[in-house]
């Protein structure tokens, strides 16, 4: 099979280090073996990587950085290359970070946008590339995708991981009417011109297809996954020791706005305010705030809660396997979320204890039976969710629906589905 060439615009990539970069180079990862070639147009803001002409990677310089980096250049200095993208270049309560956020519409990445196009153009020159996908976010993505689909006349699929007018990351800044009547037209624009729609979660295709009255089939919904290759060669390497573990791995509250790990803190006071002796253990594997450990220890929670420093992924996935269950919070109102940690727990095969209401997390631990579900609020409901996993473990319960679940979002399963949306878009025959 001859392969294809797919332009992917996407500015969340290596050495960024986000769920938005695990997903791409995912995509990118296995496209090849569904018969596409991915080369990748990101961003060169945060520097390259040695495998960057190997993996045909090629970076476009963003305008505001050139003009502005000197500002962030000294806070950024002493954290790893991975992590820099979150050092702001202008402080984002400050008057000035204000005025940024406000005129920069639809994101602060519009300074990408112009050297990017420049460099698209080369690279379509170049390559020939059957179709464009974009990923968002941020929104910009797509506004380059577009221009460069509409230049070269070649198709286009946008993929949304998050909202763009619907529940986006940080509502406040598309609150104003102007702004969002921009974006709407920006929205709308591509709606109207790309090949196909992708939906990181249900909600999100569906709030697409309400309020433009797109038909079900024209935003496919490809979610987030587990890679079955970064498990292989582990396995559970913890003892009996009589304790009922429960895990969290990745950045706690900070990890999404508007989550919040207190609830979960004051059940577990709850818990063992009824029995001091419960076997209950509590590991926190990754970013924690000063306000979070206190937070713990203000409860008296210091024997029972530990926090243990990042580590790499296949690190993380080691404590996954040997909790008796892992903790999933989710914000509270935001029906889209349905977070990475998500997708790693159900590969891990451990129960879950997901603070998610309403929300496309919450949907897919009821549908395949892979936990409890309680209010990310309720300490009362979060406790007894942990006494029933404490529970069913007493009496060895079984949770079958891993193995479907398993099989339904492993990244190369899903990157097949990409690949056949893109069959259809290009006019290839599927496979």
């Amino acid at each position: 099979m001859i392969a294809r060439t797919v332009l992917m615009v996407v500015h969340d990539y290596p050495p960024i280090n986000s769920a938005g970069t695990e997903r791409i180079i995912k995509f990118a990862h296995y496209l090849p073996d569904f018969g596409y070639q991915p080369i990748v147009l990101t961003t060169g803001r945060y520097g390259g990587l040695p495998t960057d002409v190997t993996n045909r990677v090629h970076r476009a310089d963003d305008l505001v950085h050139i003009a502005f980096g000197f500002m962030r250049r000294h806070r950024a200095s002493d954290r790893p290359q991975e992590s820099q993208f979150r050092v702001a270049t202008v402080a984002n309560r400050s008057m000035l970070g204000r005025l940024r956020d406000a005129i920069m519409i639809p994101d602060t990445k519009l300074g990408w946008l112009l050297p990017a196009e420049r460099l698209g153009r080369r690279l379509i020159a170049e390559y020939r590339p059957e179709l464009i996908f974009s990923s968002s976010p941020p929104e910009t993505t797509h506004l380059i995708a577009g221009h460069l689909s509409r230049a070269a006349d070649v198709p286009w699929v946008a993929d949304l991981r998050d909202g763009w007018l619907f529940e986006p990351p940080n509502p406040a800044l598309r609150r104003p009417l102007v702004r969002r009547w921009l974006e709407g037209r920006m929205e709308r624009g591509m709606i109207q011109q790309a090949s196909a729609l992708v939906a990181v979660t249900a909600p999100i295709a569906n709030d697409l297809r309400s309020r433009y009255g797109l038909e079900a089939h024209s935003v496919q919904v490809v979610t987030n996954g587990y890679d079955r290759a970064e498990f292989a060669g582990l396995s559970r390497q913890r003892r009996p020791d009589g304790a009922f573990l429960v895990v969290y791995t990745g950045s706690l509250s900070s990890s999404r706005r508007g989550t919040s790990a207190d609830a979960f803190f004051k059940a577990v006071t709850l818990l063992l305010e009824k029995d001091p002796a419960t076997p209950l253990r509590v590991r926190i594997v990754g970013d924690v705030s000063t306000d979070e450990r206190a937070s713990a220890a203000v409860l008296g929670l210091s024997p029972i809660v530990s926090f243990v420093p990042p580590v790499d992924r296949r690190e993380a996935h080691q404590h996954q396997l040997d909790a008796d269950a892992l903790l999933l919070i989710t914000a509270p109102g935001q029906r889209s979320v349905a977070t990475l940690k998500l997708f790693d727990y159900i590969g891990a095969g451990v129960p879950i204890l997901a603070l998610a209401q309403n929300n496309a997390a919450a949907e897919i631990i009821q549908d395949y039976d892979l936990g409890v579900i309680v209010p990310p609020d309720d300490p009362a409901a979060i406790g007894h969710g942990i006494s029933e996993l404490m529970r069913r473990q007493r009496e060895w319960a079984m949770w079958p629906g891993f193995a479907a679940a398993q099989t339904r979002f492993e990244r190369r399963a899903l990157t097949g589905e990409l690949a056949r949306l893109f069959d259809v878009v290009s006019n290839r025959p599927t496979q």
